[in-house]
């Protein structure tokens, strides 16, 4: 997953809960149905109903909000959900509930199968904004002998996503209603990141366009993105946005190519008030792309539309960046947003738990934050955990309940090594800066040291390819690969690079390179 919207983590079903949520949104759902007695529209608004009886109402929001039916067979249900993790924590957890709420709802036993269909599920949730915007339509929708094909409702569906303003449903993310500037927690690390992503939302394609943000994982870009687009949807509510991820431009790109469609692809992209990339460092090594890029944001900009851009880097560490390309998205606002400090991790520890209802100790939320450093996204991973271990345990929130239900949190963050600890050792011995390594330096006295910290990052740390590319400066996993490989054959052919990196695991772990 892309820096994109993250799933909470409910605990699992538990009692029945009648409470009421809001009504059931109308699905953008296939009807290939072998069942000619059951219509897919009414049995999906009948089981989720019954489900919003079984379930918490944050646990239907969480995990069927985005779900829809694709069809009902004699002996299956089919429900698409938006990606594989949601795929494995609905099977895992809630099957038994659909099998209930299918025996209640169709009369009979079912077997469910889950299958992932991200596009669906996108055009379910716009369908859920539609109703809410325009309850008539809806029901109009719903009315008997209105249409139960798949394509007629696609292809005549009224969403807020194919009115003239809105996120449009080209989008590879929904905006998060969380995800606003109210709720964002301003501190010394954030505090100008903040208040660009706002001069860019209050006046889009005028105060700072291009807005390129950047920064590690987790540390609150996702959250600056998605409160920018919904300023602007307040302040300008017929805007056309057009929020996706990087990867996605690209593969609609390469798509566009294999199939002659550059005419529709370059209208799709180019007829927009507002664009948002996500990743945008992975356009590195892909020139063909990078021309297209090049293009589209020239034509958006000349139109005065507001392009805002992330990365984990800044534009001139983006490695094999054109520099026409580094030099335009420096034209406007480049800000860095920096992990957050332990004043605001402490406000965050405090805001994430007054959101769930609880008044965080704070001898309590101290703790987590000294032990917690890395990102936001673990801090209210560390919130929720410890909210719901007092829950289930019955056990008033003190010290000694935090260490005893985040134990391996604070024994990892005492015992790993972290990258910190890899580029000290290798900067101190080499003689290089941390500058130096995110650098697009190639020279044997940089790139070396800069292949020896991607060889100990990924032998000592649980971070992916991508996630050690993107610290150095975003570079492509095969990058990362290429250094792993380059100095495990060195150190087997140089005894003194042996001797070298060696030392460095050892000092690091306790572990050399033949342990």
């Amino acid at each position: 997953m892309n820096d994109t919207e993250p799933l909470s983590t409910p605990n699992p079903p538990s009692v029945e809960n009648t409470a009421q949520a809001d009504a059931v949104p109308q699905q953008d759902n296939e009807t290939l149905s072998n069942d000619p007695d059951v219509d897919i529209t009414t049995a999906w608004d009948r089981l989720r109903q019954d489900l919003k009886r079984r379930i918490l109402p944050e646990q239907y929001e969480t995990w069927f909000r985005r779900s829809a039916l694709v069809r009902v067979t004699d002996g299956a249900v089919v429900l698409a959900v938006q990606n594989e993790f949601a795929r494995d924590w609905i099977g895992r957890y809630y099957r038994d509930m659909l099998e209930q709420a299918v025996l209640s709802t169709l009369g009979t036993k079912r077997r469910i199968e889950i299958v992932i269909d991200p596009e669906l599920t996108l055009k379910a949730e716009a369908a859920q904004r539609a109703e809410v915007d325009d309850p008539a339509s809806a029901a109009a929708t719903h009315a008997p002998g209105a249409p139960n094909h798949s394509s007629a409702q696609r292809a005549s569906a009224t969403t807020r996503a194919d009115r003239p303003g809105g996120l449009m449903v080209n989008s590879d993310v929904s905006l998060n209603s969380k995800y606003t500037f109210d709720n964002f927690v301003v501190g010394p690390c954030n505090r100008f990141g903040h208040a660009a992503a706002m001069g860019a939302g209050e006046s889009p394609g005028k105060t700072y366009n291009p807005f390129f943000l950047h920064g590690q994982v987790g540390v609150g870009k996702t959250h600056l993105l998605q409160s920018l687009c919904y300023l602007i949807l307040e302040r300008f509510p017929d805007y056309r946005i057009l929020y996706l991820s990087c990867e996605t431009f690209v593969n609609h790109f390469i798509s566009a190519l294999e199939n002659g469609d550059l005419t529709e692809f370059r209208g799709k992209y180019r007829n927009v008030d507002v664009l948002v990339v996500d990743d945008i460092h992975l356009l590195a090594n892909k020139e063909r792309t990078q021309e297209e890029f090049f293009h589209t944001f020239n034509t958006l900009y000349n139109n005065s539309k507001q392009i805002v851009l992330s990365s984990d880097s800044p534009p001139k560490d983006i490695p094999t960046l054109q520099e026409r390309l580094v030099s335009r998205f420096k034209w406007g606002m480049v800000t860095e947003i920096e992990p957050p400090c332990y004043e605001t991790r402490m406000a965050i520890v405090k805001r994430k738990s007054r959101e769930r209802g609880c008044d965080m100790p704070d001898d309590v939320a101290q703790l987590i934050a000294e032990h917690v450093t890395r990102n936001v996204r673990e801090l209210e991973g560390a919130v929720t955990r410890l909210l719901g271990y007092s829950s289930l345990t019955g056990k008033r929130i003190v010290p000694d309940l935090a260490r005893e239900a985040l134990r391996d949190i604070f024994q990892v963050r005492r015992g790993a090594p972290s990258m910190n600890d890899i580029i000290e050792v290798v900067t101190e011995h080499y003689g290089v800066k941390l500058s130096d390594l995110q650098s697009k330096k190639r020279t044997n006295s940089i790139a070396f040291p800069r292949q020896v910290a991607m060889f100990l990052a990924r032998r000592i740390t649980n971070h992916s390819l991508e996630e050690i590319g993107g610290y150095f400066g975003g570079r492509d996993h095969s990058t990362v690969l290429h250094a792993v490989n380059k100095i495990t054959r060195v150190t087997t052919e140089d005894t003194h690079c042996h001797s070298t990196v060696d030392g460095f695991l050892r000092s690091l772990n306790g572990a050399g390179l033949d342990t």
